[in-house]
């Protein structure tokens, strides 16, 4: 019978040497994929409740986004909310990724008690009239100003009371097949709110400190927190290559 022997010293360091550099490579996969998913989730779920919200608007109060102007609101109203804000600027700065500009200076979002955030784009301010959709077509017809109505609601006086949009119509086409007359809304969501990656830094309320939105791929494969919506006069819908990739995948 052979007499057991032991490991030494040296074998036990090389073994343990080994399954470390195996960790340090396999579990940071492990974590993004995981992101990932719940990421591919979240926007599942955050198309799922604006449609919900959009078909209680239409079924209870008989309007359409294509008949209500304020769609900040109009999709509030069967939403679970936690908070609303008329003005980014007040909790946190970021850089638009384009030309290092403020983007939430002066934007306008709620949040929903499943902690989500849903931002809406002031057409108003400076610079931002294509932030939203940095990665897809700069050239289409889509309505961002629809909540230039909350600054005109807090100021009587504001001067941007014209630049407001109205309703939200299909797609942007010059004939629209359902004779809708305008271009759809678009709207961002964040599925883990104020968390990271976007913002990077909640606390940061100076320019000094601002960083860029982390955004996802243009062709989608690899995702960040943050996604763009399109509300057009009776549904939502991912917008970009990236959303409707993640969207699909979160359906498989």
């Amino acid at each position: 019978m052979k007499k057991f022997r032991g490991f030494t010293l040296a074998e036990v360091l090389i073994t343990l040497a080994i399954i470390g550099i195996v960790a340090a490579v396999a579990v940071p996969s492990v974590i993004s994929n995981s992101q990932q998913r719940e990421f591919k989730t979240g926007l599942k779920k955050a198309i799922s409740v604006l449609n919900s919200s959009i078909t209680m608007n239409i079924a209870l109060e008989g309007e359409s986004p294509y008949d209500n102007a304020d769609l900040f609101n109009y999709l509030q109203r069967h939403m679970s909310i936690l908070k609303t804000t008329g003005n980014m600027r007040g909790l946190y700065m970021v850089l638009a990724p384009a030309n290092n500009k403020l983007t939430t200076f002066a934007n306008a979002a709620f949040y929903t008690t499943d902690g989500m955030r849903y931002e809406f784009y002031d057409a108003a301010s400076s610079n931002l009239d294509k932030q939203l959709y940095l990665y897809e077509n700069p050239d289409v017809n889509v309505c961002i100003g629809a909540t230039t109505l909350i600054r005109h609601i807090e100021n009587p006086d504001s001067k941007y009371d014209n630049t407001l949009c109205g309703g939200c119509g299909s797609y942007g086409l010059n004939n629209n097949t359902n004779e809708t007359t305008k271009p759809p809304c678009l709207i961002m969501v964040d599925v883990n709110g104020d968390r990271k990656p976007s913002p990077s830094n909640v606390n940061c309320t100076k320019v000094a400190c601002a960083k860029p939105y982390k955004l996802s791929n243009p062709d989608g494969k690899t995702l960040s927190d943050i996604f763009s919506i399109m509300i057009t006069e009776r549904q939502a819908v991912p917008y970009g290559m990236a959303a409707q990739k993640a969207m699909y995948e979160a359906q498989k």
